[in-house]
């Protein structure tokens, strides 16, 4: 009862399946600056297992500048260990724990240390380390997330090997109504439908996607064909005609009817063939769900069920949730019934042929019939994400090539400018040993040696036009970048630790579409944009 109301708001974002994965759930962040805190606050007060910190600097006066979560008390303390102790005022429940490590230097020991979370984040790491952690974790199942705050920029990278969506909470998903495959009790309620023996209230009160049915057949007989349905404008437009025919005139000799006019205003999105979506098809095909397979992956196996349930039926098992309409509560709750009757029966359907395919594959009692029922719901919102070990060659340069070919705008810097930028910074501290902008020197002459290893990284690409890629890196760009000195800012630092937090709870819950996989923000404009590298 005390998480409930705890988690109340949340609970009704991602339900008791998300909150009990959440609950479930242990993260390692490396590093303990600005950033690393941000994110832990999101994660704590969303009600993770457990978190831990590896970081061993110690708290100095410029973090009390950059991190609210330290004291001018902690001067002198473990980052991590102060850190860790404010946290976990925020939530008692949440256990928390501190490793004084370098994050920079983990050893080979230091690393597989990680493989004990679900998820590891890293802060503010180079790209050489991020690649060295990425190379271990992703062969190994564990997903690694790299984020970082430089200035007024954020970037965050997810790195993941599979990862799996049972429910990705579609925005103004269309709604599953089957009028053009309706199932057997569904067109019983339809043909024992009689509009002209119906009092004009009772008509009035008639669930529009009744009158969708009815308004079907008559369609279908004015153009004789038996499978014809109004999938394009100027069919729906013939439609609509005919079902505005089936009104009635009131006492006062209007035509006008609540659920005739919502019946017009859901025409289009009412009015979808049944298919199984591309991407679902795409994931019914994957190997996993072949007959020779032994994954036993929950989500696999519920899937392999389904691929036999549509190559049975030819469509997805019915979702059984309706749309609020204009109805008597008699028909309402009838047509309710039926549609949900319909869906624990395409479930039940489904779970048996689960439940073959465990025994097919060697292991029992992996999928429950609630399970199956919920994942049977959301069928249509499944999804798959397959990520990369590192950023690809080719990935990269479809990014330059973007820059190349970019309109000019005054003043505009587009993101993919400052990807290329921090990877300059990158370089720039490998070959340095700081980042431009800091140990006191001047901004024109770092400027002038970034130029430089942008030159360098965009000539090593092998991109088709180098000269036209480095003419779209403005110089203010340049400069903006040596200005920060690499400085952590808080208020960017919030916004990117809260984006983070975001992606562990998708990755943990398995709801919601992650990142895929690169994001970067620019907080000159508030922009961000989205790559796949």
């Amino acid at each position: 009862m005390l998480d409930e109301v705890r988690y109340d708001r949340q609970l009704r974002l991602w339900g008791e399946e998300g909150q009990n994965s959440i609950s479930r759930t242990s993260v390692c962040v490396l590093g303990s600056s600005a950033l690393g805190t941000e994110i832990l606050k999101s994660l704590v007060l969303a009600g993770v297992h457990s978190v831990c910190i590896v970081d061993n600097e110690l708290v100095r006066m410029p973090d009390l500048g950059q991190n609210f979560f330290l004291r001018q008390s902690d001067i002198g303390r473990p980052r991590a260990a102060a850190a860790i102790e404010y946290l976990k005022e925020l939530n008692p429940s949440v256990i928390g724990d501190c490793l004084l490590l370098s994050p920079l230097n983990l050893s080979e020991e230091d690393i597989e240390f990680l493989l004990q979370f679900h998820v590891v984040v890293g802060t503010n790491l180079s790209e050489e380390v991020a690649s060295k952690i990425s190379s271990f974790l992703f062969p190994r199942g564990v997903p690694f997330i790299s984020s970082r705050v430089y200035g007024l920029l954020g970037y965050i990278r997810v790195f993941v090997q599979e990862h799996t969506i049972a429910n990705n909470h579609e925005e103004n998903a269309l709604p599953d109504l089957r009028i053009d495959k309706p199932f057997p009790k569904l067109l019983e309620m339809a043909s024992n439908t009689n509009l002209e023996s119906m009092t004009l209230e009772e008509l009035r009160h008639t669930p529009y996607i009744i009158l969708y049915l009815i308004a079907l057949q008559r369609y279908r007989n004015v153009v004789g064909d038996e499978l014809a349905f109004p999938d394009t404008h100027a069919k729906r437009k013939h439609f609509l005609e005919i079902l505005w025919k089936m009104r009635r005139e009131g006492d006062s000799g209007s035509l006008d009817s609540e659920n005739f006019i919502e019946a017009k205003t859901a025409l289009i999105r009412s009015l979808q063939k049944t298919e199984v979506p591309r991407r679902v098809l795409d994931i019914l095909m994957d190997a996993n769900c072949d007959d020779h397979s032994h994954c036993a992956v929950p989500f696999w196996l519920i899937c392999a069920g389904l691929r036999r349930f549509v190559n049975a039926h030819g469509v997805l098992p019915l979702t059984g949730t309706l749309p609020d309409m204009t109805s008597d509560s008699v028909r309402y709750s009838h047509l309710a019934s039926i549609f949900r009757e319909k869906a624990l029966s395409d479930a039940s359907e489904v779970f048996e042929h689960t439940k073959s395919i465990e025994k097919e594959r060697g292991v029992e009692e992996v999928i429950s019939e609630d399970l199956c029922y919920r994942f049977c719901k959301n069928a249509r919102g499944i999804r798959l994400q397959r990520g990369t070990e590192k950023d690809s060659l080719e990935a990269f340069q479809g990014v330059l090539n973007d820059i190349a070919n970019q309109s000019e705008e005054n003043g505009h810097v587009s993101a993919a400018v400052w990807f290329v930028l921090l990877k300059a910074t990158d370089k720039f501290n490998r070959e340095k040993g700081r980042y431009p902008g800091t140990n006191g020197v001047p901004c024109t002459l770092d400027a002038f040696d970034l130029k430089q290893r942008v030159v360098s990284i965009v000539s090593s690409s092998k991109v088709e036009n180098p000269e036209a890629v480095i003419a779209q890196v403005p110089q203010n760009a340049i400069s903006e970048i040596c200005r920060y000195g690499a400085g952590e800012i808080h208020v960017v630092a919030s916004l990117i630790g809260g984006v983070v937090a975001q992606e562990v709870i998708k990755l943990a819950t398995n709801q919601y579409v992650p990142l895929d996989n690169t994001f970067i923000y620019d907080g000159h404009t508030q922009q961000s944009s989205v790559f796949r590298m």
